[in-house]
């Protein structure tokens, strides 16, 4: 088993209460919108799209600015800290506006560390089991992740689903959220560096096969179904909300248990390989969700969450033992992610709101084939392009 960083461990703990506070909160929210307060699932679409940007598109300065200023830390402390203090105002939240505003400040929070929580781990471990750390981060994430959906089951399953059991799971969630910030606090240490000497003009400073990858992360991802699509598909096919939440649990499971392996496998495997993987798994699993079975359903919410694990782990691994300004490097990442996620989702919202969720479905499907198709067609004349 991989030797873990001690700092590696503490930024898993604080992770896994961020999680947790999460998972009271994420899989709650389709029906908080759709059901409890009666809006449209395009209004969904809206609010995923509006905190898909304030999550992401920050993402990119927070990079930056943690090369720029040699510091990680303050950064954590300052997007954790805001998190933890935001999503408790969902109690209140009267409609989708304020839902959009609240998730859009909680989401500023995870745009400030995300960078810069990504460069502190990558810097704290080994380049020769980069995406093994990234792997044991991501089991203790998840650990605090199922932990979370487990309570929310169990309050659901004694409480019932009423507008008054949403609204206190909400303002439980500032529980865990302060425990993260006061382990980030007391127990990770900085770490400094991560950012190449040489001088350029420009403030991002990526380079080409990075951005090459990202571009083909963003391709492969664009059109696969959300975890909040899913959830509320799971909604369509009658389950309801205690087993549509066993359900998630099930897929968090899963992710919590292959994390550390997958991690292994990335770093015994090309970034190409890895990528044709999750390629194949977005195709399998749309796929699945086109014949309208029940048991396809729960077998393509399943692999959407190893094709999850495989991507984000093997993107950010890739960008952790490449980049030369590692921060700047995943700011661009997310940056990328900030624009295509929130159209993806809009659209998406919009297809089920007015057409239907199949014919959501059938456009995602057609989507993911033929992105694949156009990624190969890009990478071949990239290859023409250095054989000359």
């Amino acid at each position: 088993m991989t030797k873990i960083n001690t700092n590696i461990f503490w930024m898993g703990i604080v992770s896994f209460f961020t999680d947790m506070a999460s998972s009271l909160v994420m899989p709650l929210l389709p029906f908080f919108i759709v059901i409890i307060l009666d809006q449209g699932v395009d209004k969904l679409g809206v609010v995923l799209a509006v905190t898909t940007i304030a999550s992401y598109l920050l993402r990119f300065v927070g990079g930056i600015a943690s090369d720029k200023l040699d510091s990680n830390k303050r950064f954590l402390i300052f997007g954790y800290g805001l998190s933890a203090l935001a999503k408790p105002f969902l109690s209140v939240a009267d409609g989708w506006g304020t839902v959009a505003a609240v998730q859009a400040s909680e989401r500023l929070g995870k745009a400030v560390r995300a960078a810069p929580k990504d460069k502190l781990i990558s810097m704290s471990a080994q380049q020769h089991n980069m995406g093994a750390s990234l792997g044991i981060h991501k089991t203790i994430e998840k650990c605090g992740e199922v932990l979370g959906l487990i309570m929310v089951f169990g309050i659901i399953a004694y409480w019932g689903m009423s507008e008054d059991v949403f609204r206190a799971v909400f303002l439980a969630s500032v529980i865990p959220g302060i425990l993260s910030l006061m382990v980030l606090i007391l127990f990770v240490k900085e770490m400094r560096g991560g950012k190449s000497k040489k001088k350029t003009r420009l403030a991002l400073n990526v380079e080409p096969n990075i951005r090459w990858v990202i571009a083909g992360f963003i391709m492969i991802t664009f059109f696969s179904f959300n975890e909040s699509f899913y959830l509320l598909l799971g909604n369509d096919f009658g389950f309801d909300i205690k087993t549509i939440l066993l359900l998630l649990i099930a897929v968090k499971g899963l992710q919590m248990l292959i994390s550390n392996k997958i991690g292994r496998f990335i770093d015994r495997q090309s970034i190409r390989i890895q990528m044709t993987v999750g390629y194949l798994l977005g195709v399998m699993l749309m796929l699945l969700l086109c014949t309208s079975s029940l048991t396809a359903y729960v077998i393509s919410f399943l692999l959407f969450g190893l094709q999850e694990v495989i991507m984000l782990i093997g993107i950010r691994s890739y960008i952790g033992k490449f980049a030369a300004d590692k921060g700047a490097a995943f700011g661009f990442l997310y940056l990328a992610i900030a624009i295509f996620s929130a159209l993806s989702a809009y659209v998406t919202g919009a297809i089920w709101q007015y057409q239907s969720a199949q014919s959501a479905i059938m456009v995602n499907t057609i989507g993911v084939v033929l992105s694949g198709l156009l990624l190969l067609s890009f990478q071949r004349k990239r290859d023409q392009f250095k054989e000359h």
